[in-house]
Parts: C-alpha cells; sequence; structure tokens
C-alpha cells in the first residue's frame, strides 16, 4: 500500500522531490514496478492502483466446447452400459471418432473436465501404485488366476468361476453354475484349457473348491492339477490381494452385468458372460497391458506349457479331533459333521483324518471310515433307515 500511495504522489505531483531509487530500495521493489504504478496512476487516477486479472486476454490451447460436450455424453453413454468410463477410455473413444481425431486432448484433461464439469468427484489420495509389489507371469499360459463370485438370476443364487491368464489378463473362462464344488471349479478349467491351452500353474486362494493345503488335504481340483503336470498355487490366507488380476476382472464384469437385465436362469446368464469374454478379449483395450487387447497379447509370445508328467502328491500327516456323539448319533471334526449312529450317543470319539480319509474310533474300535465329501459339512451314513421311500399318493 505504501507504495502505490507513493506512487500516486508522485503522479499527481510533477516537483515531488522525491528520491525514486532510494525509496524503492526502502521498499523492496524495482524502479519498473514503481513506475508501472505511477503510470497508471497518471492514466485513471486512484482506480488505476486497483488490482488486475493477470488471466491471458486469450487460451488458444484451451479444449474447444464441443469437445469438453463430447467427453461428458461419452462419460455418460460408457456407464449406461457398464463399460470402463475413465479418462483413459474416454480418450481411446475420442481417438477412433474421424470428428475429433485430431483433437483428442490428454488423459490428465479429460480428467480435469470430467471434474469441472461434475462427473467425478474427487477421491481422497491413495497409496500410490509404485508401492505395490508387481507381478506378471514372463509369458502366457505361465500362470492362470482362479476365482468365484456370487450372482443372482430370477431363479436364484448361482457361482461363477472365472479365469484370467496373468501375463495377458486374457479371459480364459467364465462359467456359471449352481454350486461352487471342487468339481464345477475342474469343470470351468476344462473348458478354459480346450480353448486356451494347458497353463504351467495355477493361483487361486484357499477356497474349498480349489485347495485342501490349509485343512490337511488335497481337494479334487488341486489332485487333478497335479496329474496333469500344472502346479497349484494358492495365495496368503485373508490376503485378496494375491490373486488381484482376477480380483480386478471381476469388479469389471459385476459392473457390466448391472446394466443388463436380470438373467432369467443359469443358462441365459451364460450365454452373457461368453457376450462379455469375447468384447473383454477382442475388442476392449486393457490399460494394464499398455491399450492393447487381451486376445492381441496372448497371440504376442510362445505360450508356456504344464511338465511333461505328473507332479508329486502332497502327503498329509493325519490330524485328530475328540468329540462327544451327539443325541442324534453324529460326531464333529473340524467342520464335518460324520453320522455313526444313535447306539453311540454321549460317547467320547475319536477322529483321525489322513487327506480325505477319516477313521472314526469309539473305545478304542473303528466304527467308520469314510471318505470325505468336501462339497458338504454333514456326512450321512451309508445306509438309510427305514429302507427305499415309499411313492405319495397323488
Amino acid at each position: 500500500m505504501a507504495v502505490k500511495a507513493m506512487a500516486a504522489f508522485v503522479a499527481s505531483e510533477s516537483d515531488h522531490g522525491v528520491n525514486v531509487s532510494a525509496f524503492c530500495v526502502s521498499a523492496g521493489v524495482s524502479r519498473k514496478t514503481f513506475y508501472k504504478w505511477v503510470a497508471r496512476a497518471t492514466a485513471d487516477g486512484l482506480a488505476g492502483l486497483e488490482e488486475r486479472s493477470r488471466r491471458p486476454l486469450g487460451s488458444p490451447a484451451a479444449t474447444p466446447g464441443d469437445v469438453e460436450d463430447e467427453i461428458v455424453r461419452l462419460r455418460k453413454d460408457l456407464a449406461d452400459v457398464g463399460a470402463d468410463n475413465g479418462a483413459m477410455s474416454i480418450q481411446s473413444r475420442l481417438a477412433d471418432d474421424e470428428l475429433f481425431a485430431q483433437r483428442v486432448p490428454s488423459v490428465a484433461t479429460i480428467h480435469r473436465i470430467l471434474v469441472r464439469r461434475g462427473q467425478i468427484t474427487p477421491a481422497p489420495r491413495k497409496r500410490p501404485k509404485s508401492s505395490y509389489r508387481r507381478f506378471e507371469a514372463p509369458a502366457p499360459n505361465e500362470m492362470w488366476q482362479i476365482d468365484a463370485m456370487d450372482w443372482v438370476t430370477a431363479a436364484g443364487l448361482v457361482r461363477v468361476f472365472n479365469i484370467i491368464d496373468d501375463h495377458s489378463r486374457l479371459a480364459i473362462c467364465s462359467l456359471a453354475v449352481l454350486t461352487a464344488g471342487t468339481h464345477e471349479a475342474w469343470e470351468a478349467f476344462g473348458l478354459g484349457a480346450a480353448r486356451w491351452g494347458l497353463p504351467a500353474c495355477v493361483l487361486s486362494d484357499n477356497g474349498l473348491c480349489f485347495s485342501g493345503r490349509l485343512r490337511g488335504f488335497e481337494v479334487y481340483f488341486e489332485a487333478a492339477l497335479r496329474d496333469a503336470g500344472i502346479r497349484p498355487i494358492t495365495g496368503r490366507a485373508y490376503h485378496p490381494q494375491t490373486t488381484g488380476k482376477v480380483e480386478r476382472f471381476q469388479q469389471t464384469l459385476k459392473r457390466w452385468l448391472r446394466r443388463q437385465p436380470l438373467a432369467a436362469d443359469l443358462a441365459e446368464l451364460q450365454t452373457r458372460l461368453d457376450t462379455f469374454c469375447d468384447f473383454y478379449n477382442f475388442a476392449r483395450p486393457h490399460q494394464g497391458i499398455g491399450r492393447v487387447t487381451p486376445a492381441a497379447r496372448f497371440a504376442a509370445n510362445p505360450p508356456a506349457k504344464p511338465a511333461p508328467g505328473p507332479l508329486e502328491h502332497p502327503r498329509w500327516p493325519a490330524k485328530t479331533y475328540r468329540s462327544t456323539v451327539s443325541s442324534s448319533g453324529v460326531v464333529h471334526a473340524s467342520r464335518f459333521e460324520i453320522h455313526v449312529g444313535v447306539k453311540w450317543e454321549n460317547q467320547p470319539a475319536l477322529v483321525s483324518i489322513t487327506g480325505t480319509t477319516a477313521n472314526v474310533f469309539i473305545d478304542r474300535q473303528l466304527v467308520r471310515t469314510l471318505t470325505l465329501d468336501l462339497d458338504r459339512d454333514y456326512q450321512p451314513s451309508r445306509t438309510k433307515r427305514g429302507g427305499p421311500r415309499q411313492p405319495r399318493l397323488p
């Protein structure tokens, strides 16, 4: 304010007697700045001392209004069909449009436009991606990732097995099933292998349909993999980031499915899964692999192969459980409920489980040996009491 006041005084008094150089030194401003204020005060009086906008008169690099409108329209259209609608996806669509191909803004500019137009709510800063340990298989079929998710049809709840190639992100298979058992997991694997070949290894979580490692036995899925020379790998318990690629695929799949009408049954849902996988593999550029399609990246390198022969199966030590036979004739061992008969009610029992074989001892006597059905908790007795069920009269 002192500088502006002195500038006004100098402008109004022709014989001001002020040592301008000394004043500028004491005020910490340059002579050029001081005389700028003198010139404004001379031309416009005190009004000339008001701060003026420094915004340039023109913005030749600004994004044209029609391009901004197209960005907002694409955002809405992509979201309506459940497709990726971020800045990268919008940029790709603009580049494919002849009308806008020569005027495509950067990804950062598109993001700023979406924020300014109220299409994106800025999120809090996240942990930087560079801080994560990233892994990618060096070749197609080097590693597959498998997981299962829940979905709903008009007929009820179903499960969907999804398999992704780690290197190319190719959707190997999406299979809708009524129950997510270990045999259904192998069915999904077989469908994918018939089309894309066998992988060297398969990565999964510790779900019982994939692995019994943490429970001391081998399920059918991992046993069949080893027989085919394929190494099963499981992630750390309660650490879904290990299978992050297939988890991320399922997010994209769910977003697309939510935009479709409710499937009437399993068959209709499977048709939609097949449609999505074809679009995902052959038509949708993937941001994680340099904006090429998964099918193109899968075909770019020779695929890996499984081992030439079966792999060794693990030998699990026996696990023992002590329980008391219930009034319904059931003894408990881990999650299993094994029926031995009501005649043993209230008797202490010892159950020894090796792999999938269970032996039940009561008073040091072997009363039952069975192969556990891993798809169910309750293990019924071998024979049904009362004989065959009689048909009901109409």
